[in-house]
């Protein structure tokens, strides 16, 4: 019995170390912590709006942070927090790091949509 129990908190503390947040990553977390909390609640509502989520009209504040709530058609709820400028990671909750609206965070931080790839000329080795 103890065996299996120190299994399983080695295997969940390998999982946390893999599973590392999207806004801890470059180079979102670089652009997280050059924009204002109203740039990064502009981005978030942009990008959960283009994955078909329905931000709330207003955003709240909960212990500090800056609250984006949002719900879909099948009315399932996201809520992302906004954290203080001094505070690493910069945006937490949301959806799944492996969602979409992490790398529309980005985009929408960065100026826009990443320039699309170069082709190669027949020149070029």
């Amino acid at each position: 019995m103890r065996t299996s129990l120190l299994l399983l908190l080695l295997a969940s503390a390998a999982c946390a170390l893999v599973a590392k947040s999207p806004a801890l990553q470059s180079p979102l977390h670089e652009r997280l912590a050059k924009a204002d909390t109203t740039a990064i609640e502009d981005a978030a509502k942009a990008c959960l709006t283009g994955e078909g989520w329905a931000p709330d009209d207003v955003s709240g504040d909960v212990e500090g942070a800056t609250v984006v709530s949002a719900k879909n058609a099948a009315k399932d709820r996201v809520t992302v927090y906004i954290q203080a400028p001094e505070v690493s990671p910069r945006v937490t909750g949301g959806p799944a790091y492996d969602d979409p609206f992490w790398n529309c965070l980005g985009r929408e931080l960065g100026g826009g949509k990443a320039p699309p790839p170069q082709a190669k000329s027949a020149d070029t080795p």
